[in-house]
This record gives structure tokens, sequence and C-alpha cells, in this order.
């Protein structure tokens, strides 16, 4: 969500709101009338099996994402980033703008190891800090449709991103809650394709069939703007006589081996996931997210990708809950689950021992070292259980030319699919004991506002 959309309804202080419906309110309203039709929150039980693992849907279905930005979307993406070096060479500023959505928020946040800052995208909340776009610019962004025709206009290069968020080629009528606004290839001057599906979750649960669950946005989003951003370094590094797709692909290349790495990894994950299905519905525990402070000005109090991308997300589940809100009410048997790009990183180390104290269940993504060493402290060694993200540069992952420290980072795109692929599993595992967990339909949606003011007082009742 923009901060454009932020000021017309937010999800976060909306849904928080709704709970004074109370539980047992929320059951008698087990549906409710939308402006197009009724809406329910009951899951629906009327399907046959086998269904497809949660987790094999999500994982397939990030390859399918990745592999189509690799082989059709590097075209547009060296095209975007040679128009950006022309703009600075010209007396140009660069600005981006991939703030709709959670993940990107902090996903490309100036603090990052790895981070060349060349597409600066920390999140900046007022309108009045950021800086005027002036004719001569290059502006990148996935969302706003409805105010680039201004930004144009004032004499910017355009490019958009295909986003879930906002309407694109493939959106159907309808679809959004405000169908109104132009399409952005109707406001930019170069469209690149993220493969985002228009209902941005990969997995198709049949309990839940008005929306999927699982977002893939934030993944998509990224994987582009890590791509654009090796392709531009290229290019100032050699004064534009380098590749403008060569690092991208590298990039992309990399991201999709490390994606199948952590593939191999989903037994482990169905294991954990089976063992947080026995903590919520045996220990009635809590799944609180942890990750450390990141630059940028807070979303409704998160500071840190991971967290963000977990809490009130659209396709998100309602279990996720800040850490940070619970620290002094942790109790046995609840469920810390720390993100980390880090590996040793002395807050996220002292959130698992914390944890640990209490006995609760602590589970991380984190790669297992630094450079390869994986002597000394380490969150991994801290936790219960811990998942290697493959991604143990100590800067970014590519080497170009005129820059001294590798640049591009894969941790937090490779940590956001253990994430997501973790939350398939403990969701398939419920559903199989017949207690589908609720998710959040988004926002953007039609129904979405409707739904979630039905479902999470349920959720609040439930705990799940």
């Amino acid at each position: 969500m923009n901060d454009s959309q932020n000021s017309k309804i937010n999800r976060r202080r909306f849904l928080s709101n709704s709970a004074v419906f109370g539980a047992g309110t929320a059951v008698s309203l087990a549906y409710i009338s939308s402006a197009n039709a009724a809406v329910t929150a009951e899951f629906n039980t009327d399907f046959k099996g086998p269904v497809k693992p949660f987790i094999d849907q999500y994982y397939d279905g990030l390859l399918e994402l990745a592999r189509g930005i690799r082989s059709e979307s590097i075209g547009s993406i060296s095209q975007a980033m040679e128009k950006a070096y022309e703009c600075t060479r010209n007396g140009g500023k660069i600005h981006c703008s991939l703030q709709t959505g959670h993940f990107v928020m902090f996903a490309g946040s100036s603090d990052l190891r790895g981070q060349p800052n060349l597409l600066p995208n920390d999140r900046v909340a007022s309108r009045e800090n950021r800086p005027e776009i002036k004719k001569g610019d290059f502006y990148i962004t996935n969302g706003g449709a409805g105010r680039l025709d201004n930004i144009r206009n004032a004499g910017a290069y355009v490019v958009g991103l295909t986003c879930n968020y906002s309407k694109f080629s493939k959106t159907p009528p309808d679809f959004l809650r405000s169908n109104d606004g132009p399409a952005i290839e109707d406001v930019s001057d170069l469209v690149i394709d993220t493969h985002v599906p228009y209902y941005n979750g990969l997995v198709n649960a049949p309990q839940i069939p008005g929306f999927r669950i699982c977002p893939s946005s934030g993944i998509a989003m990224m994987l582009v703007y890590w791509a654009c951003t090796a392709s531009l370094a290229n290019l100032i590094g050699t004064k534009g006589k380098g590749s403008s797709s060569e690092p991208a692909e590298r990039y992309l290349d990399m991201a999709i081996d490390r994606f199948q790495m952590i593939g191999t990894d989903r037994p482990k994950m169905d294991m954990v996931g089976e063992i947080w299905t026995d903590l919520v519905l045996g220990k009635k525990a809590r799944l609180l997210v942890y990750g450390r402070p990141q630059k940028g000005d807070p979303y409704q109090g998160c500071v840190n990708m991971f967290v963000n991308e977990a809490y009130i997300v659209a396709s998100g589940s309602m279990i996720a809950r800040q850490y940070d809100q619970f620290a002094n009410q942790l109790k046995e048997g609840d469920i810390i689950l720390i993100g980390s790009v880090d590996s040793n990183n002395s807050l996220e180390l002292n959130v698992a021992r914390h944890a640990g104290s209490v006995k609760a269940y602590t589970t991380a993504f984190t790669s297992y070292g630094i450079d390869g060493d994986s002597s000394g402290t380490h969150l991994f060694k801290e936790v219960d259980a811990a998942f290697n993200n493959y991604s143990d540069e100590s800067e970014g992952v590519l080497d170009i030319q005129g820059y001294v420290k590798k640049i591009c980072p894969l941790s937090g795109l490779t940590g956001n699919a253990i994430h997501w692929m973790l939350m398939a599993a403990w969701t398939d595992h419920m559903a199989r004991r017949g207690e589908m967990p609720y998710y959040y339909q988004g926002f953007h949606e039609r129904d979405g506002q409707a739904y979630d003011q039905l479902a999470e007082p349920l959720y609040m009742k439930r705990g799940y």
C-alpha cells in the first residue's frame, strides 16, 4: 500500500478498530453485503482432494515468476537503465519510488550491505520531505499511476513496474476496489513487466476460494529492482560502454539458483510447519516476527522488511504479529520467527536468546555464516530451527567494474521466499487438521475490506 492509498484508508488502523464488533457478533455476521455481492468469511468445504501441497504451489509459482522476468523482461530493464544513465549524463536526477506493497518499503533500504544506492528507495512518509521532480529527471515506480501524468508533464521520464496493487494490462475489470484510475501502461513512458500475477498470492487454497494466499508481489518487485541496480551500476562503472543486460541477467540467474537451493529444504520446512501446528493448536501459540530495524520512516510500527511483509498484509496470514508488541509477554510455546540478512546481528541474537529463555519455539531464516565462515556466534546456532538463506555474502553478489565491493544482495529475496514457504507449509498442516487459518484479502481488491472486517474478529477469537 502506498501513501496515496494510505491517506484514503489504512488497513492496519481500520482492522484494529473493527475489533469493536467482538467475536460473538462477528460469528453471527457470517455474511455481509458489499457494493457488489454477499461476502462470507466462512471456509469452503465443498472440494475434492488431493490438493497440491501449498508449499509446492508457492515454490513452483516463485520459480515461474523469476524465470518470467529473466526470459521476458531483460530488454525493458536494459532500456530503462540506459535511459536512467542518459538522464544523469545530461544533469538529471534519478528518483525511485518502489513503495507500493509492504516488503519493498524496506527491502531496498540504504543501510543494506551491498546497496550502492543508485536507485534510492528509503521509505519517506512525508511528501514534503521528498525531492522535487524536474524536467530531465528519471522516475521509476510501482504505483501511484494517478499522478504519473503530472510527473511526465513536468518533463521527467517515467518507468512503471506492473504491480498487483495497481491497475495494469492483466487486471480484470472490477477486480480492484477502485477501478477509476489509469493503468500503469497508460501513464508510463516505459513499462517493466514484473510477472506478478494480478491476484498476488501463489497458493490456491480451496478453503478460501475468494482470493489467493501467500503473496509474491514483494519478491517480484525486488527482483526487478536489484536487476535494474546491476544494470545501471555497470553503465556507470564503464562510463556507458558496458552491457546494460549482462549484469541483470547474471543477478536473476543467481536468484533462481538460490531459490532452487531453498527448494531442497522443503522437507524440513514441512516438518517445522507441523511443529508450529502442534504449538498453535496445543498451546495456543502466537506467531511473532522480528528483524533488526532498517533505515526509513516506520510504517505502522514496522521498520524491517520481513516484519512489514508479515504483519497485516494482503494475502498474508492473520496470525503473524510484531514481536516488539509482545516482547514482554512471551510464554512457553509461542513461535518466534526471526528474519535476518546479517547472520550475527546483536539485536536478533538477543531476541533469540530471550525467547529461548521462556521456552518459546524459535525459528530463523538467515545465512549459515559470512563469506563461507561459520565460526563464532551466528543466529542459526541460537534457535530451535534454522533455515539457510544460501546468501552468506558480506556485501552483494556481483562484481561490477568501478565498485570496490560487490553489490546487489540476495539475502532479502531468499529470506522472503523461505518466509512464505514456511507459512504455506504451516497453513497446509492446519488445513489438513480441519483448522484452516484466516488470511487477509487485499484491501485494494473489490471485496477485500468487507471480507477482512468479517474475518479478523473470527481470527481474534480463535487465535489463528
